[in-house]
């Protein structure tokens, strides 16, 4: 395992480092590229030390309280996440997220995202893969948005789902599963989910999707964000119970599993509830979780 409690992303943008800066230190700006409705406890065009962003993207929400701000260099924030899963139980979790802006010539600025406070644990090791895959896609579509008017936040998350939580296998998982294969770890398996039609179960561990490897998660990630629409009878290969198996799956889009909810029309309470409704009706035994084990862990 990864033993790193933190992870860095630079980024290197065509853009005046004062509208770089607004993007990323206000709420206005993140609503540019990244969130879908934003709030703060101050002058939200000018934020302060001690200020709070009450940020939404999609099924989770995150409260952010302002720790350094000097304009047009650096930005630090504490986090506290509350994401929503597919059963609707809401699971919280906290970092510490530091921007800095450096000013190359007098066409590039460099941004400098680090993220820390991220636990040793297997858990902390999936909330670190998928909060970095997800922040270097949304500086995709920052880059977009400043440097050619689009706006990709959809198009970059809205890729195919199996319904899962898994993470890049790591040693510890080798020894509880006999796997030595390079893979993904399934933490999670949803009931009624692709995945779980395909008779993959928590524990087993995914080696390839459509013939190609997926040994880690970024890997993974990318390969089934390469089939768009392309949702039906891919070929998936897994190790489970000391055999490695093919089973063929069908992708979801449904937002219980991608996380794009319309904010619009429907509070976090409401997408909250409808889950834990939905996931009554899809599981005899009235709990979302299946497969070995009773850990739960939230989905990204």
């Amino acid at each position: 395992m990864n033993k790193q409690t933190y992870f860095q992303i630079e980024t290197y943008l065509e853009a005046p480092i004062e509208q770089v800066w607004w993007s990323v230190s206000t709420p206005e700006g993140m609503n540019t590229f990244l969130t879908y409705k934003s709030g703060s406890s101050g002058d939200a065009s000018s934020p302060k030390v001690g200020d709070r962003f009450f940020l939404n993207y999609g099924d989770i929400e995150n409260e952010q309280i302002v720790l350094e701000y000097t304009e047009n260099q650096a930005f630090k924030v504490f986090d506290s996440y509350k994401s929503i899963s597919p059963d609707g139980s809401v699971q919280e979790f906290k970092v510490v997220t530091r921007t800095t802006l450096e000013q190359l010539d007098e066409t590039f600025v460099k941004l400098t995202l680090s993220v820390n406070g991220f636990s040793l644990d297997t858990f902390g090791q999936w909330f670190k893969e998928c909060m970095k895959f997800g922040w270097q896609r949304s500086m995709m579509s920052l880059k977009s948005v400043l440097e050619l008017g689009m706006d990709l936040r959809t198009p970059l998350f809205s890729y195919p789902r199996l319904g899962i939580l898994n993470c890049t296998i790591n040693e510890e998982q080798r020894v509880l599963t006999g796997c030595q294969e390079a893979g993904n770890y399934l933490l999670e398996v949803f009931p009624n989910s692709p995945a779980s039609r395909a008779g993959l179960n928590k524990g087993d561990v995914i080696l390839s999707v459509g013939g190609k490897p997926t040994g880690n998660y970024e890997e993974f990630v990318k390969t089934i964000s390469s089939y768009g629409e392309k949702l039906d009878n891919v070929q998936i290969t897994f190790f489970s119970d000391g055999q490695v198996r093919t089973s063929v799956v069908n992708f979801s889009l449904e937002d219980i599993f991608t996380g794009l909810v319309d904010t619009e029309n429907e509070s976090f309470k409401d997408i909250k509830e409808k889950r834990e409704m939905l996931a009554k009706q899809r599981s005899s035994s009235d709990s979302l979780w299946t497969g070995k084990g009773d850990d739960q862990h939230e989905h990204c």
